[in-house]
């Protein structure tokens, strides 16, 4: 039986004790009655489930850990879905160091049936990845705005914006305010201590065009770990500010990573799922981030980017931190658990 051999095992174990319970047994073959040794085998992980008298619970969730209570309490989450995200808030194209130009990743947005998309590329102050200058940026966003009435798609005006060492942004004030959504992200500095990290990632959250962080820990899997920094400091920061903090779907960050994301959404900061494509066909790494989110027990209602065209629109156009109950109102209206 599939749903035995994958576990996890702590899950299995919990799963074994609760049939006991019930007078059954567990094994690879299926479930066994006590009384009669009747083994039953099962078409599918649902009918298993059900003959235990539980709700079906998702493999993202079946870690030993209280996935059991909710199930018998029925009070499982109706876990976000790839079908759930209505807009990729970051995305790069050759304008810095993305491989494709503005359009294909605007038709690529498009094909994935988004009803918004905002194009993020580099700051200035990313020189190994040809990050847009002052003049650059404000000819990107002309740029931008002329192709709104070609493309079925809103067309946002974004920038993946350096946090510097001391926690200011890579572009002035005025530049910043032109743009729809800025992605706030480390890039350098990468050593300093847990405080002084804290303390500039904090203070990139209260600025007020700040729309995201990006890639929160800055890790690379298998090449880098992460900084150090307080991450209930950063949290609350996060939700007092009214920013919301990236699941980032590359495969090399995953990041924040499920166990960050869980105390995000327990603490309601708004969880954005986003691909940092660099080509087009990057789009699709959405996957990645939907399964971070599912082991972080998150619905539809926890990630700002599954909110429909208008609802995020009046979103971003809402002065930080008031988005924060735009977020709650919205979230209500999709059924927040």
């Amino acid at each position: 039986m599939l749903q035995y051999f994958s576990g996890s095992q702590q899950h299995n174990l919990r799963l074994r004790d609760y049939a006991n319970h019930m007078g059954l047994s567990l094994n690879e073959y299926g479930i066994t009655d006590l009384k009669t040794e009747k083994v039953e085998r099962f078409p599918d992980e649902a009918s298993f489930y059900a003959r235990l008298g539980l709700p079906y619970v998702p493999p993202e969730l079946r870690l030993g850990l209280w996935e059991m209570d909710a199930a018998i309490e029925n009070r499982l989450p109706n876990l976000v879905e790839e079908t759930d995200l209505r807009g990729d808030l970051h995305l790069h194209s050759d304008w810095s160091d993305g491989q494709d130009p503005i359009e294909v990743m605007i038709q690529a947005a498009v094909d994935q049936g988004y009803e918004y998309m905002a194009l993020t590329d580099h700051s200035s102050g990313l020189g190994i990845a040809n990050g847009l200058s002052n003049e650059r940026l404000s000819h990107q966003i002309q740029i931008l705005r002329s192709l709104e009435s070609k493309f079925p798609i809103a067309i946002l005006c974004g920038s993946e914006v350096d946090i510097r060492a001391d926690g200011t942004l890579d572009y002035p004030d005025e530049l910043l305010a032109q743009l729809d959504v800025v992605v706030a992200s480390v890039h350098s500095a990468m050593g300093q201590d847990s405080q002084t990290m804290t303390d500039r990632i904090i203070k990139a959250m209260n600025h007020p065009s700040v729309t995201i962080i990006g890639h929160l820990s800055t890790r690379l899997l298998g090449s880098r770990g992460p900084v150090d920094f307080d991450l209930d400091a950063v949290l609350e920061a996060a939700r007092d500010t009214g920013t919301a903090l990236e699941i980032n779907a590359a495969p090399e960050r995953l990041d924040l990573k499920d166990t960050h994301a869980y105390r995000a959404r327990e603490l309601g900061v708004p969880l954005v799922i986003g691909t940092d494509s660099h080509h087009h066909s990057g789009l699709t790494n959405r996957r990645f981030g939907v399964a971070v989110a599912r082991r972080a027990w998150c619905e539809r209602s926890h990630i700002l980017n599954s909110l429909p065209r208008d609802q995020f629109l009046n979103y971003i156009r809402t002065p930080k931190p008031e988005r924060l109950g735009v977020f709650e109102t919205a979230s209500k209206r999709m059924g927040s658990p």
